[in-house]
């Protein structure tokens, strides 16, 4: 996955990824997209790693 970084090549401490598509069954109409945003949680030899933030309808349901 490609990330967008700063000027000084550090990476983002948030990232969102929007997912859209088409699902097969009954309705042949696309769903609306659904954004996924991972907050950078910490750095392991040179590689950034994100963690999965649910949104906050999600945490409480």
């Amino acid at each position: 996955m490609l990330v967008e970084v700063a000027a000084d090549g550090r990476p983002s401490a948030v990232v969102k990824l929007s997912q859209t598509g088409f699902y097969l069954g009954t309705s042949n109409v696309a769903v609306p997209t659904v954004e996924h945003v991972y907050i950078l949680t910490d750095r392991l030899d040179d590689v950034e790693v994100y963690q999965y933030r649910q949104p906050v309808s999600e945490e409480t349901g």
